[in-house]
């Protein structure tokens, strides 16, 4: 298990927590919870041994094997699949064997049996259902690793690291850069994940699916709660109030006793109780209050200016030059709607927003827009749109030139930006301070149609609250996409399914799109394998035989596999029983039933590559 004594932790001169002491037990899921800068990735650093403790120890089992998301992914011409596969070492490492052991054939025996405990026959098969989970396609599995943007290579990233053997599974924001749908199928796979996982996140529904327990940084402290987020908000806000109850009570005994110090003092005849009340007034003391982690109150301005209609679709199609998206979109947005939009990964949602935004023109029908209308729009990287090499004055002095900087340093003061936050460059900042710039950025026009596409990447818990409740008392319309389910469920009261091609109404709730989306993955998976089946058979052999095909090819696979494993088992017993020349010979059968299986798997293999499906 993982096990604190006395654990304390600093980062230069910041003391990040002191005197943690809590214990992590094998199979547990822990969520890692606290604000911005508390030492939540520190820890982090502590378990991969990056850092050491300043007193105390942080002790785990030395057979414990780890894994993390790497920060980064190099430029590769290595494909995707090839890439998510090299991160399983172990299988990596008897394959480098196999390669150099070909004399001694019981050394080559042995490994072939290595090879399969560890599952290497199976290592292209688990890590192409992942990447697929993740939402690559079986085109985009086969591309190399330099044609991926940022977000989609942190997908290679986790894909790496949750195909990766481990006892320990470390995951910093792993639901960053992830629709809502490739959220769900993570969810699934961590819920069924064996080992030990810690995780950071700020995303309560997301934490509330996977874990079981939250460790809570709170500053000065790490406190182990039992249960999930909700549990665990719901245990601290009561410590919270009882605190600031058993504190209101010391304040009353405080004055008590001070009161009765103050009259009797100058009397001989009660200098002794006074003596007496002075000594217990030194000794009392209350426990402290938990801090409330709200850095501030975020409100959205007030419009300027509200028309009837603010922007409408009729019969439009839209799209990238001659490839077509969406079509027959229809919607009317009117103040104080609240629009949700929900579909997979690569439906055309982020190509709506930019539609709706102007960025996109119509290809068919028509987009109108008020007069009056004024639309901010949130891009789904905004946070790298930013002149990092700017501060944020700057930023808004160029926003809104003539402005005078104490008008621009209170702006930036209701989005906890003062002091040198204000005066220093971008850069250095972090992910959830540059969302928090880009949002006044952008709400300093006063936009009465607010278009937000995933404007939760890098915001804490507490500042999606208070998203939540500013989208809430805001006068203007919001159309949102979001992963955060909790975000989605706190601000829309409509929701749209972007789906084929088009928009339609949404009337289940969030739950239920759950459910579908797991249905449809299950659809997709059954589509893919007849479709995998037709690439096998001939251009003109119909579906229904070439999925017969398949499926006696995945019956002689696993005939040859059985055939495997039985040869390995003969050869084990041979060679314990010093049989030599029977040791020889099924040395001999074990090469060749290893041949067998690897034509099978290529023959399969190539009736798989042979299918580029969405």
């Amino acid at each position: 298990m993982i096990r604190a004594n006395n654990l304390a932790l600093r980062r230069g001169d910041k003391l990040l927590f002191s005197g943690a002491d809590f214990s992590v037990f094998p199979g547990q899921k822990v969520a890692v919870v606290g604000r911005n800068g508390c030492g939540k990735s520190s820890l982090f650093a502590l378990l991969q041994h990056g850092l050491e403790s300043d007193t105390g120890s942080l002790s785990t089992p030395v057979t414990w094997i780890r894994a993390a998301v790497a920060q980064a992914i190099p430029d590769s011409d290595e494909s995707a699949l090839a890439f998510v596969m090299a991160s399983d070492l172990k299988v990596a490492q008897i394959n480098a064997a196999l390669a150099e052991q070909q004399d001694d054939a019981m050394v080559h025996a042995h490994l072939l049996h290595d090879l399969l405990e560890a599952g290497g026959y199976t290592l292209e098969a688990r890590a192409a259902r992942l990447l697929d989970g993740l939402g690559f396609s079986f085109a985009d599995q086969q591309k190399p690793v330099q044609e991926f943007s940022g977000g989609w290579r942190m997908r290679l990233a986790l894909a790496c690291a949750l195909l990766a053997p481990s006892d320990l599974l470390l995951l910093d924001e792993p639901t960053n850069h992830l629709d809502l749908d490739t959220l769900l199928w993570l969810e699934e796979w961590l819920r069924s994940y064996s080992g030990t996982l810690l995780t950071i996140s700020h995303d309560r529904e997301f934490l509330d699916a996977v874990c079981t327990q939250t460790l809570h940084l709170d500053g000065s402290a790490a406190i182990l709660y039992q249960g999930n987020y909700t549990s665990f908000a719901r245990q601290r806000n009561e410590r919270r109030v009882l605190a600031q109850s058993e504190a209101q009570a010391v304040e009353r005994r405080r004055g008590e006793l001070q009161r009765f110090v103050d009259r009797f003092k100058a009397k001989a005849s009660k200098a002794r109780q006074a003596q007496s009340r002075m000594k217990m007034l030194e000794r009392l003391e209350s426990a402290p209050v938990p801090a409330d982690e709200r850095d501030f109150e975020l409100r959205l301005p007030v419009p300027d200016k509200l028309p009837t209609t603010l922007l409408s679709l009729s019969d439009v199609a839209t799209g990238y030059e001659d490839l077509q998206i969406l079509s027959g979109l229809k919607l009317s947005i009117n103040p104080q709607d609240r629009i949700g939009l929900l579909g997979r990964n690569g439906a055309g949602k982020s190509t709506l927003m930019k539609l709706m935004a102007g960025k996109l023109s119509a290809t068919r029908g028509e987009r109108t827009t008020a007069r009056e209308t004024n639309i901010g729009y949130f891009d789904q990287h905004q946070v790298e749109l930013l002149d990092v090499t700017q501060s944020p004055i700057a930023l808004m002095r160029d926003l809104a030139p003539g402005t005078s900087d104490q008008v621009i340093r209170d702006w930036l003061g209701r989005f906890a930006y003062s002091g040198e936050l204000a005066t220093s460059i971008c850069g250095p900042r972090s992910g959830g301070e540059k969302a928090r710039l880009a949002l006044a950025l952008l709400l300093w026009k006063k936009p009465n149609l607010l278009l937000l596409d995933e404007p939760t990447n890098h915001l804490d818990l507490a500042m999606r609250q208070a998203l939540a409740e500013a989208i809430s008392d805001y006068e203007g319309a919001v159309v949102l996409v979001s992963h955060d389910r909790a975000l989605l469920s706190a601000s829309c009261e409509q929701f749209y399914l972007v789906h084929d091609g088009e928009m339609e109404p949404y009337t289940g709730d969030l739950d239920e799109y759950a459910a579908w989306q797991s249905q449809q993955r299950s659809a997709a998976r059954a589509e893919a394998k007849t479709e995998r089946a037709d690439a096998r058979s001939s251009g003109k052999s119909n579906p229904r035989s070439a999925q017969r095909a398949i499926e006696k090819l995945e019956s002689k696979m696993n005939a040859c596999a059985g055939a495997l494993k039985q040869a390995q088992a003969d050869f084990d017993r041979a060679s314990q029983s010093g049989q030599r020349q029977r040791t020889a010979e099924l040395g001999a059968a074990l090469k060749a039933a290893q041949k067998t299986l690897d034509a099978a798997e290529a023959e399969w293999l190539g009736a798989a590559e042979a299918q580029n499906y969405q």
